[in-house]
C-alpha cells in the first residue's frame, strides 16, 4: 500500500484533462504552494509547477482514456493510524477485529461528508443514480469488502449496487486495465442503473485500479462523476513535495 520512491515521487507534464473539478479532503491545501503543487486529476500532490502528477500520467497511458476526478477524506501513511484502520478491517485475524475497523472507517466518512465535504457531495454525490463499490483483485471470498464501509455510510448505502466483479487482467501498480473488472449486467438491469454513478474505493496509491473500474462502467455506458477513497497513500520520503503534502494536510482523520 506504500508509495514506491520511483513513482509517485516523479513527476511530467501531460495533456491528459478532465472537464470535472478535483478536490482534496478539508485542511488540505486547495491550490498549489511554494512547496507542491496539486495534481488536477487525483488531487495529490505534484511537483511544483506541474498540474499532472506521475501516476495519474502512467494510468493515463495504461488506459488511454480521460481519468475521473479523485477527492479522499483523508491521508494516511505505512505505519500509522489510519493505515492500520484500513488493513485492519480486510486482515484483521479475527472478524470482530474486522468489524471494529470498518465501523470507524464508515464513521470517518461519514463525518466528512456531512460537515467538510459536505459540499462535494451537494456537487457530486448526491446527483449520482448509483454508488458502486472497487472489488477485490486479490481472490478474496465473499463481497467486497469495500461494500461493508458503504453501507456505514448512510448517504452512500441508500444508493449502493454491487455491479463489479473482478475481470480477466487485473489492474498492477501503476498499470490500468480496461478488462481489470466486468459489470455484472443482471445487477445493473435489476437495479435500473445507466445514468450517473460514484465510484468508492478504500484505499488510493497509484490509481490504477480506482481508474479501470472507471473505465469499464464508462463502457457499460454509464457516467462516472468521480471517485471517492477513504484515504490516500502518501510516502513522505519519496520526494519533497510530497513531504510538503504531509505536513500541510496534517495527520489522517
Amino acid at each position: 500500500m506504500r508509495p514506491a520512491s520511483g513513482g509517485p515521487g516523479r513527476d511530467v507534464p501531460v495533456g491528459a484533462t478532465t472537464t470535472e473539478p478535483t478536490g482534496v479532503r478539508r485542511g488540505s491545501p486547495a491550490a498549489p504552494t511554494e512547496s507542491f503543487g496539486i495534481c488536477r486529476l487525483c488531487g495529490g500532490p505534484t511537483r511544483p509547477g506541474l498540474a499532472v502528477c506521475y501516476c495519474c500520467r502512467q494510468v493515463t497511458r495504461s488506459l488511454r482514456l480521460p481519468l475521473a476526478p479523485v477527492i479522499a477524506v483523508t491521508t494516511y501513511r505505512v505505519g500509522d493510524r489510519m493505515h492500520r484502520l484500513l488493513r485492519g478491517y480486510k486482515d484483521a485475524p479475527v472478524a470482530a477485529g474486522r468489524s471494529a475497523c470498518a465501523v470507524r472507517l464508515s464513521a470517518t466518512v461519514d463525518r466528512w461528508l456531512t460537515q467538510g465535504g459536505a459540499g462535494w457531495w451537494a456537487r457530486v454525490g448526491a446527483s449520482c443514480d448509483a454508488v458502486v463499490g472497487v472489488p477485490s483483485t486479490s481472490g478474496r471470498r465473499g463481497p467486497p469488502p469495500v461494500d461493508r464501509l458503504i453501507r456505514g455510510v448512510p448517504l452512500l448505502h441508500a444508493r449502493h449496487r454491487t455491479l463489479l466483479v473482478a475481470g480477466p487482467t487485473p489492474p498492477d501498480h501503476l498499470v490500468a486495465s480496461r478488462i481489470g473488472f466486468a459489470v455484472r449486467e443482471d445487477a445493473a438491469r435489476a437495479a435500473g442503473v445507466g445514468g450517473a454513478v460514484l465510484v468508492v474505493d478504500d484505499t488510493f496509491t497509484t490509481g490504477a485500479r480506482a481508474q479501470s473500474a472507471v473505465a469499464v462502467l464508462r463502457r457499460a455506458g454509464m457516467t462516472v462523476r468521480g471517485v471517492l477513497v477513504v484515504g490516500r497513500a502518501i510516502d513522505p520520503d519519496a520526494a519533497p513535495w510530497q513531504d510538503a503534502y504531509w505536513r500541510a494536510t496534517g495527520p489522517p482523520m
